[in-house]
């Protein structure tokens, strides 16, 4: 199983859009994925892929996880790093 070591959050502040952090994680201590976006969709909040933007087309995740488990400790991991980034602004 995927060994998240540490997550980084940096909160947008006064965002007026679903886009509400982008966050950052390590893996096993030597490996980082950086853009990774902490989203409120209409069932509230998830996490979006790190993606870019195409000439043509839509967007194209550039890095996402193969099975519905890694996908739910990625997003566990981040919203739990969002939640508590937002706990300690509020303080």
């Amino acid at each position: 199983m995927l060994n998240i070591t540490e997550v980084r959050v940096h909160v947008l502040p006064n965002s007026n859009t679903n886009l509400k952090a982008y966050a950052s994680i390590t893996i096993d201590d030597c490996f980082v994925i950086h853009g990774l976006r902490v989203l409120q969709g209409d069932h509230g909040l998830f996490v979006g892929m790190p993606r870019r933007k195409r000439e043509a087309g839509p967007n194209q995740d550039i890095a996402h996880p193969i099975n519905t488990d890694t996908r739910k400790l990625i997003e566990s991991r981040v919203l739990d790093g969002y939640a508590e980034v937002v706990a300690q602004t509020r303080v």
